[in-house]
């Protein structure tokens, strides 16, 4: 197994064209069934040819080049051809409403934007750049590698109001890929599906794995990805995208040996049944500013999210998680501004992420948000002590707890799930005799609704989206 020390001088691509020059880089599904691929030569050929295409219509260093669309090979070498410009890439979630999309845009105040879907470039009032202009002659492209050079925002779920926009250089997502991977074995012969959309930084990281160590990136359509697991040897998943490779038939036969697991509260059930399967599950803690992971730890029993990475830090102050290192990010994108998230004090460069913490035997564990907090009857109430242990009941597959006025109490919880079976009135009635076992009172919800089928397939599910949804329904 090719086990290779990255360190690039040069654009990653072009060293491992150096290094390993005929191996696959990126294939477009199973190699063994006759797949399309690219090696590491064909590979930074076809990222010029894209940085060619970008610089023809205009598109010049430290610009900002939106991009909306799902995960394709065109968004992968659209990414690495931004990058190559100079420019900045920034990644919109295409099934987001126009509205929601053209109020992103506004406040991002991005030069240029590719979005293949015609009607929704249209509605975005937005010239679109082409990926097949008329380039008349090749122009050289004279921005050289430098790690500090800012090359990604990505936008955050916020609790309130707009997403703010998270500003990356190459350093920061390759310290997070080089810390995560002293833990995890992913060697240059390994295959990472790219699972995780492009515009969220759990999909980032995928990128900046492969590029740091060299190996094979799967992309596939959307509908093809239960069916890519079982050619791939690692993949990033949230836990309903395991459940459903575990429940599919594609589980029968595999290749999938690890797989990162994110964005929600993760079951003992699921992953006992993937190691049942052969497949070792890894969790952990993250954050977008962080570029991504932050802990991590091999799934077990335990509700705890593992030890700090390399190139982190983390330190508890009453309670609050703050966090500093290599991968944390330079800032928050505003008005064409890069600001800073730290204050101004050279002795205190950390961050303030607002999730709240505990050290039990060396291990992190997560209490929840401090903005999630409510008051409940005089009682502050913590959603997520209520939604571990509703997922430790065998039913629950996915728990969001929610608070709802009440005249009486401030506020009462309210669960919403996902579960093995229909959520009706007799499950209802066994998980409130079960929640009266295990809580307090004022934790106990008072109602108990099923998760609607509209949020299943988000990487991470808005707290903000859901709150909005469950007050509609009132």
């Amino acid at each position: 197994m090719a086990q290779i020390k990255a360190k690039f001088n040069k654009w990653p691509w072009q060293c491992w064209a150096e290094q390993r020059p005929t191996e696959i880089a990126i294939a477009l599904g199973d190699v063994n069934a006759g797949a399309v691929t690219w090696n590491w030569i064909e590979v930074t050929a076809n990222i010029e040819k894209y940085a060619q295409c970008l610089v023809a219509q205009g598109v010049k260093r430290d610009q900002l080049v939106a991009v909306v669309a799902p995960n394709s090979i065109d968004v992968l070498w659209l990414l690495l051809a931004i990058i190559r410009v100079g420019a900045r890439y920034v990644g919109l979630n295409p099934k987001l409403p126009a509205k929601a999309l053209i109020e992103q845009l506004t406040a991002l105040d991005n030069d240029h934007i590719w979005c293949p879907d015609i009607d929704m470039a249209q509605s975005l009032s937005k010239q679109t750049l082409s990926l097949t202009p008329e380039i008349t002659s090749e122009r050289i492209i004279p921005v050289m590698w430098q790690e500090h050079r800012p090359i990604s925002l990505t936008l955050t779920s916020g609790s309130t109001g707009l997403p703010k926009a998270v500003v990356h250089h190459a350093q920061s997502h390759l310290a997070s890929a080089s810390g995560l991977l002293k833990h995890m074995t992913f060697t240059a012969d390994d295959s990472w599906l790219l699972s995780l959309p492009l515009f969220h930084i759990s999909g980032l990281a995928i990128v900046w794995r492969w590029l740091y160590r060299g190996a094979r990136i799967v992309v596939v359509e959307p509908q093809l990805q239960q069916q890519a697991l079982q050619w791939v040897s690692h993949a990033s998943l949230v836990p309903t995208q395991l459940q459903r490779f575990l429940d599919s038939e594609y589980a029968q036969q595999h290749q999938l040996q690890q797989v990162l697991l994110g964005g929600a509260t993760i079951p003992v059930s699921l992953t006992t049944a993937a190691k049942q399967a052969g497949i070792e599950c890894w969790s952990g803690y993250g954050m977008t500013e962080m570029a991504s992971t932050i802990t991590v730890k091999r799934a077990n029993s335990s509700a705890g999210v593992g030890t700090v990475l390399p190139h982190r830090e983390l330190i508890l102050r009453d309670g609050e998680i703050w966090v500093r290192g290599k991968v944390l990010c330079l800032g928050y994108y505003r008005n064409h501004t890069i600001f800073s998230l730290i204050g101004c004090d050279d002795n205190d460069d950390w961050f303030a992420t607002k999730d709240l913490g505990e050290w039990h035997d060396d291990e992190l564990f997560i209490r929840g948000r401090a903005d999630n907090m409510f008051i409940s009857g005089g009682e502050n109430v913590q959603p997520e002590d209520i939604e571990q242990v509703l997922l430790q009941h065998s039913v629950v597959k996915q728990a969001i707890v929610l608070p709802i006025d009440d005249h009486d109490f401030g506020a009462r919880p309210v669960a919403i799930l996902t579960t093995v079976q229909r959520l009706d009135n007799h499950l209802i009635d066994e998980l409130v005799t079960y929640m009266s076992q295990h809580v307090a009172p004022h934790k106990r919800p008072v109602r108990y609704i099923a998760l609607p089928d509209s949020f299943t397939q988000s990487v991470k599910i808005s707290r903000l989206d859901l709150a909005t949804w469950l007050a509609s329904q009132a």
